[in-house]
């Protein structure tokens, strides 16, 4: 019952908002706008952003070779979901990756990792170029895990005085990467829960959702309501299941030879429709 109230309260606040809007559109930034960085700052203090030329090359280049080998294979499947009492197949086509037993729960369906490959359990693939793939994962969540603690560390630092504090959370930044990630069963190393060492719960990334989709080749999405950014793939929406103060990296790849390459006019203020882009609101 709450939760239907909830959903209710929320298409009433959607519906006066568009009423309000009319005609009119909210404006929004991209990297691109000058405002952009001093917005991020100010108002998404906690959003990193990073270019791709910040991240090895070597790692660029198994991790997508490794989304290529999945879906050559056909290992990405659209989602049977219900929204508002109706069943839909999802536009994005998705399949989940990570430490064997964990799960991912979005409107109501619950995915299972496919495991990737983890000391101590039998995990038989169909083809070893699946297994690559799936070990490709590991090295991008442990390059990403490193590099949230540095990022959280270094936010921190900005944000506190004690001298005490800082060097205890220095320090253990600082193991973590002369180590090159946590031992490889998480699940076995004893974090004890303060302010300083919490940083390994919030940044050990357990699994990897992988979506994938040419939105080209999808005219029937439906149209961004509120600031006029062309079709949505995957709708505003916020993930309710996320543990308190967790951390979520996003790792964005077109496709070499999709649509998304060969586009090369688009009217959409600093963006191409034929890319995908993430957008953040309040």
């Amino acid at each position: 019952m709450k939760r239907r109230a909830g959903e209710r309260e929320k298409e009433l606040k959607k519906k006066k908002l568009l009423e309000e809007l009319g005609e009119g559109k909210l404006p929004y930034l991209t990297p691109a706008d000058a405002d952009f960085h001093h917005l991020r700052k100010t108002r998404y203090s906690k959003l990193i952003f990073r270019k791709s030329d910040s991240v090895p090359a070597e790692l660029h280049q198994v991790v997508q070779e490794g989304f290529l080998t999945l879906q050559k294979h056909d290992c990405f499947f659209q989602d049977l979901v219900r929204i508002k009492g109706k069943d839909f197949f999802t536009p994005v086509s998705r399949i989940l990756i990570g430490k064997p037993g964990c799960t991912y729960k979005y409107l109501n369906t619950r995915s299972f990792t496919v495991p990737w490959p983890t000391e101590g359990c039998e995990i038989k693939y169909c083809s070893p170029q699946i297994h690559d793939a799936c070990k490709a994962l590991i090295k991008l969540n442990d390059y990403l895990h490193i590099e949230a603690v540095k990022a959280l560390q270094g936010q921190n630092l900005l944000d506190t005085k004690d001298t005490t504090v800082i060097d205890r959370e220095q320090n253990f930044a600082t193991s973590l990467i002369e180590k090159g990630s946590f031992s490889k069963d998480q699940s076995s190393c004893y974090v004890p829960e303060d302010n300083y060492t919490s940083l390994n719960n919030r940044t050990s990334y357990n699994l990897t959702l992988l979506n994938y989709m040419d939105p080209l080749q999808m005219p029937y999405l439906k149209q961004e309501p509120y600031f006029e950014m062309g079709n949505m793939a995957v709708s505003w929406h916020r993930d309710e299941n996320l543990v308190e103060r967790s951390t979520v990296a996003v790792y964005s790849y077109s496709c070499e030879g999709s649509s998304a390459e060969e586009a090369t006019d688009w009217n959409l203020k600093g963006r191409d429709p034929a890319v995908w882009h993430v957008g953040l609101k309040k």
